[in-house]
């Protein structure tokens, strides 16, 4: 648990942040939308600091930390370690220097410790700020695709839901990664209107900050990307192609002069079929919840045989009749909720399709891409249920979409109905 001391600065500093967000806020969005939006904001921070509390008071109790700590525990002694040896203590390397992945949010721990010090509640108010900044993100997106009632719903359910909430609490990467992966897809739809520097630059810095988060995650937001942004844009041919281009160098020149070599070989090795498998069955050692370990990936065989059933658990689980433990407990009203709104997925997909497909291209491919690759690579329901969230904030969009379809439907169906006149019987004088 954090001292006093500890948790007045952390909170003073959380305070100066979250207020230089608020003016901001108010700053980019018109008056109407300014208001929701820094209510919504509010509200998500107060949820994530409650959690951000309840955490950090049972942290140092063993059971408790196995079951909501989790690799948190990982991240502040590694910062730790790091910051120590940025300030000149002689300490074994850190994990951070050979690690592939993850390795980016031990710098940032480490980066918070270096001027603060060990301040593991003032990390965890950092990260609930990172992942209400994800909300605003994606309402963005939705509104920039669609329309501001829907980019209101999707605002929503990135806010409250409880998974999107309980991964901003604690010391986990998942915000950031969320954060960036938000952020690169709406740089890419402002770039395919006007290409420029400002965005460009936005784009590039997400995107390496994601690679040293979730290696594997960076490569499926370049192929989307860049693989669609020429059918995406809005520009003609050849300036299609020269943006294109530029994206490309652009990207590829950061990549050579920000990430080793060893690095960019040792994460593309693990796309081999192989390793694949090898970590899979790593998965479903952990905890008790694995599924498809009869199953072998190894193969594309094997790759086809994974994907339906990868799919399903991916989708919805943790089943409510299978269910079992406090933490898959604790996901079942929220599973409950998830399962009602697919009707409003499946409308907002449809609709996409056919009338957005062209806008939304590259959040529609990233959003498959990175559903099949879980889907295969997954294998344990926990892991499964926390990795959801990467392609679930985009479901979130697509969610608000149709809902907002029904309610238009709704409206005019009640707006094309003939009235009902009662014919009144004459007056007798």
């Amino acid at each position: 648990m954090t001292s006093l001391l500890d948790c007045l600065v952390a909170s003073v500093l959380a305070a100066i942040l979250n207020f230089f967000i608020v003016s901001r806020i108010r700053k980019s969005f018109p008056s109407d939308e300014s208001t929701f939006l820094v209510r919504v904001f509010l509200f998500t921070l107060i949820l994530r600091y409650c959690g951000a509390i309840w955490l950090n008071m049972y942290a140092g109790d063993s059971a408790f930390a196995d079951a909501f700590w989790g690799d948190s525990s990982t991240y502040d002694f590694g910062g730790y370690v790091l910051a120590l040896k940025w300030q000149g203590e002689v300490l074994a390397s850190p994990q951070a220097s050979a690690a592939i992945s993850g390795f980016g949010f031990m710098y940032f721990v480490a980066g918070i410790y270096y001027f603060v010090g060990r301040n593991q509640f003032l990390v965890q108010l950092v990260n609930g700020a990172i992942g209400s900044i994800a909300v605003l993100v994606i309402y963005a997106i939705a509104r920039k695709l669609f329309d501001a009632p829907s980019a209101k719903w999707s605002a929503r359910f990135t806010a409250f839901f409880p998974q999107m909430i309980f991964w901003s609490c604690a010391m986990y990467k998942d915000p950031s990664i969320l954060l960036c992966i938000a952020t690169s897809m709406l740089c890419v739809l402002h770039l395919r209107e006007k290409f420029t520097p400002k965005y460009l630059l936005l784009f590039v810095a997400a995107c390496l900050y994601l690679m040293t988060l979730r290696f594997y995650v960076f490569y499926m937001v370049a192929f989307a990307t860049v693989g669609t942004f020429l059918f995406a844009q809005q520009r003609g041919l050849l300036g299609g192609l020269l943006a294109q281009a530029a994206l490309v160098l652009t990207l590829g020149g950061a990549m050579v002069l920000g990430v080793q070599r060893e690095t960019i070989e040792s994460q593309t090795a693990f796309f081999d079929l192989d390793r694949l498998q090898v970590s899979r069955q790593g998965q479903a050692s952990l905890g008790k919840s694995a599924y498809g370990t009869d199953i072998n990936v190894s193969s594309p065989e094997g790759v086809v045989a994974a994907l339906p059933v990868g799919l399903v658990y991916l989708l919805f689980a943790p089943f409510p009749w299978a269910i079992s433990g406090l933490r898959q407990v604790m996901t079942l009203p929220e599973t409950l909720v998830w399962y009602g709104l697919m009707p409003a997925l499946v409308r907002g997909a449809l609709y996409t399709i056919r009338h957005r497909l062209r806008a939304a291209l590259p959040i529609l491919v990233f959003a498959s891409i990175l559903t099949v690759a879980y889907a295969v690579f997954q294998s344990n329901v926990g892991t499964a249920y926390r990795q959801r969230t990467q392609i679930t904030m985009f479901f979130f969009i697509l969610m608000g979409v149709g809902i907002e379809r029904r309610r238009l439907g709704t409206a005019a169906a009640k707006a094309s109905r003939p009235a009902l006149h009662v014919a009144r019987p004459p007056v007798r004088s």
